[in-house]
């Protein structure tokens, strides 16, 4: 058997063993496009969800497990995060990794998973084996006025923000003396991707303004996309977020796989 028709096997196996479950009617998807054949999604999390994050974020407050010496972030806090439950993974990867309702991440996370395995398959007797999503890495940060987060990109497959308290509005960052500009959105206080389209050595840049109406959102992207976060200015309080990076895992299949979805929290 050769790769290629191995990878298409552990792709077969992969869209077997996650629940294919239908997207809920009241999530809206926001697709953007960034360079060639390059994609991010970003959606409301449901509410039970966001409860249980901010459940874990009050947790690791307590256990302050310092998380910065793995970053990029010029910001003050960034804490482990623990998810016990991996209701993370069932949120972000199940609801996006759908080849009924998102066809188009669909298509794009698995020409992305196709690619990576093309690049680490070395064992033997591979159709056998199936890729299970995992949560590599999470953490909350804790970012000030006039602190940043530099140029970067992850490690895993997918990474994702979260977004849990936007402090400031845009409007009022917009008036601020020094950031008078013809652009159109400013960049101050924003989430933005870099990105090349391949025709010239220049690059592109696409902010998503953050405000209080983003609390709650999530975006999704490839891990080695490269993006920022402006400083803000006009608050006093937080800036609050989740990061987080998504591998997969080779593993034997289960005939019977099962999830489970309570949403209640635990110390463990």
């Amino acid at each position: 058997m050769t790769v290629s028709v191995s990878v298409i096997s552990l792709l077969n196996n992969l869209k077997y063993i996650v629940v294919n479950n239908k997207m809920p009617d009241k999530i809206e998807v926001e697709q953007i496009d960034l360079g060639i054949q390059t994609i991010a999604q970003i959606y409301k999390l449901p509410q039970q969800i966001i409860d249980y994050l901010w459940e874990r974020i009050d947790i690791a407050k307590k256990k302050q497990i310092c998380h910065k010496k793995y970053l990029a972030g010029k910001i003050s806090h960034s804490y482990l995060l623990e998810d016990p439950q991996n209701l993370v993974i069932q949120n972000l990867h199940d609801i996006l990794f759908n080849s009924v309702d998102n066809p188009k991440m669909f298509n794009f996370m698995s020409r992305e998973i196709g690619r990576i395995c093309k690049k680490k398959m070395n064992t033997t007797d591979k159709d056998k084996q199936v890729l299970q999503p995992y949560l590599e890495s999470i953490w909350v940060n804790f970012q000030k006025k006039g602190e940043f987060q530099p140029i970067h990109s992850h490690s895993g497959m997918f990474s994702f923000v979260i977004w849990m308290d936007i402090p400031y509005h845009p409007k009022d960052e917009a008036k601020l003396s020094f950031v008078e500009s013809t652009l159109k959105t400013p960049s101050v206080g924003n989430f933005s991707f870099i990105f090349s389209d391949d025709t010239s050595r220049s690059v592109g840049e696409y902010n998503i303004e953050m405000s209080p109406e983003k609390n709650g959102y999530c975006c999704l992207f490839p891990s080695d996309l490269s993006h920022q976060v402006y400083p803000f200015y006009t608050s006093d309080k937080d800036r609050i977020s989740i990061s987080g990076n998504m591998g997969y895992h080779f593993m034997v299949p289960n005939p019977h796989p099962e999830y489970q979805f309570p949403f209640h929290t635990s110390e463990t």
